[in-house]
This record gives structure tokens, C-alpha cells and sequence, in this order.
């Protein structure tokens, strides 16, 4: 098989530059399907979550407002309670009932005032206490389960509004106290005061109904103010509770009402508030959010396994594509590559069991009739270019052979045997060497004996010094006939003898890394850079009538012989003039 070489290429065109590659779009097309999907059902999922959440928070807050309102519609009627219970006639005779009667009188008044108050104290569905004082006769009445009820110490912000009061020897619970003072302007000297009625009823009844609001939601609602116990519900988490209570020591729930989102043992809630202008409490509600909105958790859940699933068989259809397209594809482009860098032998080896099997199997066909060509080409040339080489051979130069004769002739004149002897025996064996056509291989060391004399013949004309330093072991390298020779010539006629003095020529082989160099430099007057570059291109350009073809026609035979990797190189020379390389690989023909 001819491999046929591009030598002088300055580089080839590398796979596919600057392009994307099928799979690649296709691998993006999956992304950009699923990304805007996924971003799209984010941003959804997101907004959905959102109203949700508001719809939570106003749904909380209604029936917060709602549980307050009845909590103070409570409230407000025991407040009423004491309101109408100062303005009784037998209530307000309380001031002289020791005053105005028997003692059998008075007990039976004060009967009538003791049931009154439990009347009005039993028309409240609250468990409450009323109680009534009168400072003017120090007598005391109340509905309180004791022998002798004594009324606390009142202060003016104690009046009319609801205060609250652990519990104590009169009350076994904690209590909110309401209390009315008559006349209203003892407010501020209560010792003034005629009456003073007072009703009270238990926080247990607050539990009661936090429990009654608990057992219909999800949450757990107490009533908070700062620096006292929480009324709490008897059916929630005390531990959260006490957990949300610290958070507020930092954080006060909103005043006229209002939402936060807390981390309570490690989960997130919504905690709702509310004022209550009555009692001076705020109700609080916080309810876990992940139970509310586990619905969407789980519809989000199931979307992103289902994108992971459409992921994971996107990535496995862009998989089956590039072993069934892309590959298939990229190994014909690169079987393409190789014919475009000459190297007709390429094939395609593994046959796709699909449509690329016919365009396989006719790149195959393609690649061997190409291959056919070109070696019925490249074994024409090889034949034109020994015809061309032995008609070089045969053309001797007339100039180089009459100045021998010439220089023959006057050193016998001269009398100078040794001289003619020398140049008459170095002529016959350089013709006797450049004559041979039957052949065109040698080695390096019967080369070296034609530049041996060469270069003799050469002193004889005129003053050069040369030096030859070929390693041993690469003196029987085969090479093409008349391959130094050239370069000698070149040296001495283009670079030493415009000079005035005497000129110099290295010849030195050395084993390289990848095979070995010849160098043939001297000491002439060189090139400029612009002038060596431009010879540099024409001894890989095909050959004219206009171009010198000594350096063409080395360079080409090495090619041809030894293969990719080998060839002639023009440099400047060290010693001034021009160095011509000669490189030859190790895995060469």
C-alpha cells in the first residue's frame, strides 16, 4: 500500500473546528426543554405556595378575630354584669344596712343581695365570682366559696377595665377582675367610694375555649402578654409553647394583629396574633406549615422526580444517539480527515447495523478505487522522476569537466604529476560514481567517498577546507544516490566562492531521538532571512522550468523514500553561511 505524503503542509485543518457537534445540540436541546419547565413550575409552585399561605394567614386571622369576639363578648357581658348590678335599690342600701334594721333584717337583706349575685352570676355560661363591697359599712358579699370575703387592695387602674390577678386564698385560679365604683368620681379615692362591685371569672374558661378552637383547627392557640404566665391550652405542645414565649422575647407579636414565620424545634410555623383592646391580652396561634402545605411538597416532589425521570431518559436517548449517530458520524469524518492528509489506506472498519452502514460500506469503496488511482499516479511519477534523475545524472556539467581537463593540462605543463595524477583519479572515480544508473540506491559511506572527491577536486581548483564526521554505526544507512553531492556543489558555488577568502565546509551525521540528521553547512555569505524563506517554499512546490533543481530534487527523494516525518531543511549556519539538514525518522521504509 502508497501512503501518499503532503511533506511541505504547513498544518492540517483541525476536526470540526469551531462547530457543534450533534449530540452536543442535542444534549442542549434537553436542557433548554427542561430548565424553562423546571423554572416555570418553580416560579408556579413558588406563587401557588404563596397565595396558599395568605389564604392560611387570612383564614387564621378570621377565625382568631372570630374566638376574640367571643371571648370579649363574654367578657364585656359579666363587665355589664357589675354595671347593672351597682344601680340595683337593694344593692345600693348596702351602705346602711347596719344602719336601718334588726339583725335578723339585715341577714335577710344580705341574703337577698348573696342570691341576686348568684343569679346574675349563673346567667353567664363563664364560670365567674361576683362580689360587692361597701367601704362606708365595711361589708363585704360575694359569690366566692369563703366565710368572709375580703376585697384586695384596688388601685385607680384597676377601675373599669379588666385586670388580671393570680389566684389567691379567695380564688383557687387565676382570675380576670372587673370593677365598678359608685359614685364614678371615687375612682381616684376609692375610701370615698358607696360601693364598689367587682366580677371575676376564671382563666379555666379561656382554656376551655382554646380547646374548643384547637379541637376544630390545626394549631395551638394561647393568650400572651409580656411578663406574665401564658393562658395556655390543655391540648397543645407546652414545650413549643415555651419555645415561641422565648422567640417573643426578642421578637413581640404584631399589636392589632399580624404574622411571623418561626422555627419551633426545627420546623417552620406561622404564628398569628391578635390584641384583644379588652382584656390587654394577645391571642396567639402558630401552626405548623409543613403539615398545611404538604400537599404542594408532595405535588413538588412528584414533579421533580418525574423531571429527574425525563432527565435520566433524555440523557439516555442523547447516549443511544451519540453511539448510534454521533460516533459513526465522527469516525467517517475522520477517515475523511485521513484521505484529505493523503493517507488513502483508511477505512472504516466497523459496520453500523443501520442506515450508516450503506454510506460506510461506499466510503470503503470510494477509498480503494482512490487508492487505486493514486498509486498508478505515484508509481508514474517515481518512474518520471528516475527517468528525470538519470537524465540529470547523464547530463554532466561541461563547466565542472573542462575546467578539470584545463587544470589537467596546465599543471602538465607545468610539471606537476602529483597534481594531475590527484585530479585525474578523483574525476574518473567521481564520473565513474555519478555514471551508475543502473541503480539509485547506495549507502552513506559510498556517498561519502563521492564528496571525498568532490571536495579534492575542488581543493585542487581552489583554496577549501572541509571536515566530514559521520558516526560509524551510520555509515552503511542506505540513501538515494547523489544526495550530498548536490548540497556540496550548492556550498561551494553559491556560498564560498563569492568570497575572497578561504571558505570552510562541515559535513556531520548524528543519531537523533527519532531517527538521525546529515548537516552540510559552510562559511559562505549566506542568505538573507526573506531570500532562504522563499527557498525554503519552492523545494516543496512541484518543480519549473524557471526553478534550480538540485536542493528540489534532494529534498524530494528523501521524501519520497523515507517517508512522513523526513526531508530537507535550509538554516542559517553557525559558521556564517548556510546549513542544509537532512532528517530521517527511525520508523522510515
Amino acid at each position: 500500500m502508497v501512503k501518499w505524503e503532503q511533506p511541505c503542509q504547513a498544518g492540517s485543518e483541525p476536526f470540526m473546528p469551531f462547530r457543534m457537534r450533534i449530540f452536543n445540540k442535542i444534549v442542549i436541546l434537553v436542557f433548554v426543554l427542561l430548565i424553562p419547565v423546571m423554572i416555570l413550575y418553580g416560579y408556579s409552585n413558588h406563587t401557588s405556595v404563596q397565595v396558599i399561605q395568605n389564604e392560611i394567614e387570612d383564614s387564621n386571622m378570621r377565625q382568631l378575630n372570630f374566638f376574640l369576639s367571643q371571648v370579649e363578648n363574654s367578657a364585656k357581658q359579666l363587665a355589664l354584669h357589675s354595671v347593672t348590678l351597682i344601680n340595683e335599690s337593694g344593692i345600693r342600701e348596702m351602705p346602711q344596712l347596719d344602719q336601718n334594721g334588726s339583725f335578723v333584717s339585715v341577714l335577710k337583706a344580705k341574703k337577698l343581695i348573696e342570691e341576686k349575685l348568684s343569679l346574675y352570676s349563673t346567667s353567664s355560661a363563664w364560670q365567674n365570682n361576683i362580689s360587692v363591697f361597701s367601704p362606708v359599712s365595711n361589708t363585704s358579699l360575694s359569690t366566692y366559696p369563703v366565710i368572709d370575703y375580703k376585697m384586695p387592695q384596688l388601685q385607680e387602674n384597676m377601675i373599669t377595665r379588666w385586670t388580671f390577678q393570680k389566684k389567691d386564698s379567695s380564688a383557687k385560679d387565676d382570675r380576670f377582675s372587673w370593677y365598678t365604683v359608685d359614685p364614678p368620681s371615687a375612682r381616684s379615692d376609692l375610701a370615698a367610694a358607696n360601693l364598689i362591685v367587682e366580677t371575676s371569672y376564671s382563666t379555666e374558661n379561656l382554656k376551655n375555649m382554646l380547646d374548643e378552637l384547637m379541637s376544630t383547627r390545626k394549631g395551638n392557640p394561647f393568650f400572651y402578654k409580656e411578663g406574665y404566665e401564658p393562658i395556655v391550652n390543655r391540648k397543645g405542645n407546652p414545650e413549643h409553647v415555651a419555645e415561641l414565649i422565648r422567640y417573643f422575647a426578642s421578637h413581640s407579636p404584631g399589636g392589632a394583629g399580624g404574622h411571623m414565620q418561626v422555627a419551633i424545634a426545627g420546623k417552620p410555623y406561622l404564628v398569628s396574633s391578635v390584641l384583644s383592646k379588652e382584656l390587654g391580652w394577645t391571642l396567639v396561634d402558630f401552626v405548623p406549615l409543613d403539615e398545611v402545605l404538604s400537599p404542594m411538597y408532595k405535588s413538588g416532589y412528584l414533579f421533580y422526580t418525574v423531571i429527574s425521570i425525563l432527565f435520566i431518559l433524555g440523557t439516555a436517548i442523547s447516549f443511544v444517539i451519540y453511539r448510534n449517530v454521533q460516533m459513526p458520524i465522527r469516525e467517517l469524518i475522520n477517515n475523511v480527515q485521513k484521505l484529505k492528509r493523503g493517507d488513502y489506506s483508511a477505512r472504516l472498519s466497523k459496520l453500523p447495523k443501520n442506515e450508516f452502514h450503506f454510506l460506510f460500506t461506499r466510503f470503503n469503496e470510494m477509498a480503494a478505487e482512490i487508492q487505486d488511482l493514486i498509486e498508478k499516479v505515484y508509481a508514474e511519477k517515481l518512474r518520471s522522476r528516475e527517468a528525470t534523475l538519470k537524465q540529470l545524472q547523464s547530463q554532466i556539467n561541461p563547466h565542472f569537466f573542462y575546467n578539470c581537463l584545463f587544470f589537467i593540462v596546465s599543471m602538465s605543463r607545468l610539471g606537476e604529476n602529483k597534481a594531475v595524477e590527484a585530479m585525474a583519479t578523483n574525476l574518473g572515480d567521481y564520473y565513474r560514481y555519478t555514471t551508475r544508473v543502473e541503480n539509485q540506491a547506495s549507502t552513506l559511506r559510498e556517498e561519502l567517498g563521492l564528496v571525498r572527491n568532490y571536495l579534492t577536486i575542488q581543493q585542487l581548483r581552489q583554496q577549501i577546507h572541509y571536515t566530514i564526521a559521520i558516526p560509524e554505526e551510520m555509515l552503511d544507512l542506505p540513501i538515494p544516490r547523489l544526495l550530498l553531492q548536490p548540497l556540496v556543489e550548492n556550498a561551494i558555488i553559491h556560498g564560498l566562492e563569492p568570497l575572497d577568502e578561504d571558505g570552510m565546509i562541515a559535513i556531520e551525521g548524528e543519531p537523533s531521538g527519532n531517527g538521525f540528521r546529515i548537516t552540510v553547512e559552510d562559511s559562505g555569505v549566506g542568505l538573507a532571512e526573506g531570500r532562504l524563506q522563499e527557498l525554503r517554499g519552492k523545494i516543496c512546490e512541484p518543480l519549473t522550468e524557471e526553478m534550480g533543481c538540485g536542493l528540489w530534487n534532494v529534498h524530494q527523494r528523501v521524501v519520497h523514500m523515507f517517508g512522513e516525518g523526513s526531508g530537507l531543511e535550509l538554516r542559517h549556519s553557525a559558521l556564517g553561511g548556510m546549513k542544509a539538514v537532512i532528517s530521517v525518522p527511525l520508523n522510515s521504509p
